[in-house]
């Protein structure tokens, strides 16, 4: 026992804090000596301790409660910046809590600038109202953003007498100030030049400081939207040597039928052989990552279906350098003429995508329906396939649209590859897959599932990879015959997941309230079992993608683990700890944070090439609906590129007749007139800015 009458007779902070985080069970100055074995005396001491630890940032992560009878002690958490202002201060949000927001009014205590997706250790203001956002000041940088940021050159005249010095504009939106930065000694950058700048702590009432460590080019410059868009939403671009080398080795592996005679039936699983079934790929032309392939006959009571999906779990452990990587990145993200894929290419364009003609590792399910869509069995294994064809949604729709079987008119529409392709295939295997989408999508109408559909648009390129042109992405009744399919499976593992109480990830959406209606809540991933609000399901996961979701790969193990037998046997024991509950849930954190980086990096994309594709219409006026009106303005959706822009309260006539919806009660605007959502407007295009991928918009003459 330590010995002593003050601070130093108590242990250190680090042991303190580790007994702290331990429990969650409340306890005073008295409990805490009693447990640690010290006297009482000691607790005043204690009190200073805990104090000083509290300023320090100690107390941060301890449970809420979990400290009582001790008054006077400063509040800390840690946040997570999301948005620095033009004077400096940063709005946050409390790790623990992200729907709640914070202030913190000072930069850190070294001068050092704070950036978003920095998290810190702040200290809390008392709460003045429970309406009112919180205020607080940081006392550490636990977790550090890259300090170097990509920012345009803007035009500057430094005062008379000063040095030169350049003005950085940040192409990131969330950063809104501007950097100083002194001339590189190379040469004179041009305006609007695109340079890599590390931020530079700096001064209190000085100007944030910057250094450029890079000239990156033109911001409308080929290639330049996504190469911003990955620089201000930071994402692995490269893999480590030795996930390449793993994924090298497993991609060269033969693919051999294992069975029970077998000589290497011990270390590998038993696979079913599919290959005498025409299993088919229908995909995007430009997809080359083919995770799932289908195939379906009729029988006397309804449908026999097989959907196969590649067996990324087969060439990926758990815990291997590729699965450290690939839980890293989340997901494959899909920029406009960009790809970063979950897996090195030579597995996800490779050895796991079920290509035609070619044999694959795959995870299938095998369906028995009723006539009207009823799962009547269904059984999961590990087989061997290989894919008939590769077909396109348009291909497939084509052919189903077309008189069958195709005459030659009809294939001598589609591309060389594609007719070929569907000549080979069995007369009758489209029009049964697409007999046994329609019974699913009549089960899920009676549950009121909706599948929904996707706004982004489809940006077509030119050789020199400079945008062309912006087109709504069709949704064709083939894309929806696919998503039948995929939705079946994913149900049909969630529910097999739950039944056997493995430890995998579900997809959740829950119902809208009065305060929150369906548009602002999102599916996500969850590690306790949960509604589907949207698809009208009990329970859901997602199983179809695992070559680019990293949640897919994890439902996959979970479900092999269990040995995967038909529905109806007497579930397993529950497995011990392999997974536990606190690690899944930390888990499907991190993959709700990197699905939305890739959704909102995917959107800045889409904006910098449509601020290049639009630079031509500069003064002319074009639509837009109205989908949004808040304080500040009107969210608009522009009609020639589908990607969302801003009209300013400044830029729009005093009778303009705004009302607030960004709050559920629709708080009313002056004006007695309204801009509801769904209104087309007319605007100007007044300028473009492709390094942040925003336009100035002013409302036109007899706008409405």
């Amino acid at each position: 026992m330590p010995k002593g009458n003050g601070a130093s007779a108590l242990p250190g902070h680090d042991v303190l804090r580790s007994f702290l985080e331990s429990d969650s069970t409340p306890l005073g100055p008295t409990d805490i000596l009693r447990a640690l074995g010290l006297p009482p005396h000691l607790k005043a001491a204690l009190r200073t301790t805990l104090h000083d630890m509290a300023l320090a940032g100690d107390l941060a992560r301890l449970p809420a409660g979990r400290l009582k009878a001790i008054s006077g002690l400063p509040e800390t958490a840690y946040a997570k910046v999301t948005r620095l202002r033009s004077d400096g201060h940063a709005y946050a949000q409390l790790v623990e809590d992200p729907n709640a927001s914070l202030l913190l009014v000072a930069t850190l205590p070294d001068g050092s600038l704070l950036l978003p997706d920095d998290v810190v250790v702040a200290r809390l203001r008392p709460r003045t109202s429970l309406r009112a956002r919180r205020e607080g000041r940081p006392l550490r940088l636990v977790s550090a953003a890259p300090r170097r940021i990509p920012a345009s050159i803007a035009p500057s005249e430094p005062p008379s007498g000063f040095p030169p010095t350049l003005s950085l504009i940040p192409c990131d939106r969330r950063l809104d100030l501007t950097l100083t930065a002194p001339p590189p000694s190379d040469g004179e950058l041009e305006t609007g030049t695109v340079v890599l700048a590390e931020v530079q702590p700096s001064s209190p009432g000085t100007a944030p400081q910057a250094h450029i460590c890079a000239h990156l080019g033109a911001a409308d410059a080929p290639g330049m939207a996504a190469q911003l868009s990955i620089l201000t939403h930071p994402m692995p671009t490269a893999f480590s040597v030795a996930a390449e080398e793993q994924a090298r080795v497993a991609s060269a592996e033969p693919v051999v039928l294992i069975n029970a005679t077998h000589p290497n039936r011990t270390n590998t699983p038993p696979r079913k052989d599919l290959r005498h079934l025409p299993l088919i790929t229908i995909d995007d032309v430009t997809a080359q990552d083919f995770d799932d392939a289908i195939w379906a006959e009729r029988t006397e009571d309804g449908f026999h279906l097989v959907i196969a999906i590649a067996d990324v779990a087969h060439y990926v452990p758990e815990g291997s350098p590729l699965d450290l990587e690939a839980r890293e990145r989340g997901n494959s993200v899909y920029l406009p003429g960009h790809t970063l894929p979950m897996l090195p290419l030579s597995l996800s364009a490779g050895a796991c995508s079920l290509k035609p003609n070619e044999d694959r590792f795959c995870v299938f399910v095998d369906f028995t329906l009723s006539s009207d869509g009823r799962i009547l069995s269904g059984t999961l294994g590990r087989g061997i396939l290989r894919s008939a064809a590769r077909l396109t949604y348009q291909t497939v729709q084509t052919a189903l649209d077309a008189s069958l079987p195709l005459n030659e008119s009809d294939l001598a529409s589609l591309p060389a590859d594609q007719a070929d392709a569907l000549k080979a295939l069995p007369a009758d295997l489209l029009p049964t897959l697409q007999a046994t989408a329609i019974a699913l999508q009549t089960s899920a109408t009676t549950r009121e599932g909706d599948t929904g559909t996707e706004t982004e648009p489809v940006v077509t390129f030119d050789d020199a990879e400079n945008p062309t042109a912006f087109t709504p992405r069709q949704r064709l009744p083939a894309h929806d015959l696919v998503a039948s399919f995929m939705i079946a499976a994913n149900r049909f593992a969630a529910e097999e997941l739950h039944r056997r109480r493995a430890p995998g990830l579900y997809r959740t959406h829950p119902a809208p309230t009065n305060t929150e209606p369906s548009g602002r809540l999102m599916a996500r991933y969850s590690a306790s079992p949960g509604q589907h609000y949207g698809l009208g399901l009990d329970y859901y996961t997602h199983f179809t993608s695992p070559i680019r979701r990293y949640a897919d790969l994890v439902t996959h193990r979970a479900l092999l683990a269990t040995g995967v037998p038909a529905i109806g046997s007497p579930p397993p024991q529950p497995e011990s700890e392999h997974a536990s509950r606190p690690a899944l849930h930390a888990l499907a954190e991190h993959l709700h944070f990197t699905e939305r980086r890739a959704a909102s990096a995917t959107q800045a994309c889409l904006n910098r090439l449509a601020a290049v594709f639009l630079r031509s219409f500069t003064g002319q006026t074009l639509q837009a609906t109205v989908t949004a009106t808040t304080r500040s303005g009107i969210a608009l959706t522009l009609t020639k590129t589908g990607t969302p822009s801003f009209l300013f309260r400044s830029a729009l006539p005093d009778d303009s007749g705004m009302y607030d919806d960004s709050h559920h009660a629709r708080t009313r605007m002056p004006s007695e007139a309204m801009l509801r959502a769904g209104t087309v407007l007319s605007v100007v295009l007044t300028t473009t800015n492709p390094a942040q991928g925003t336009l100035g918009l002013a409302i036109a003459p007899n706008a409405r």
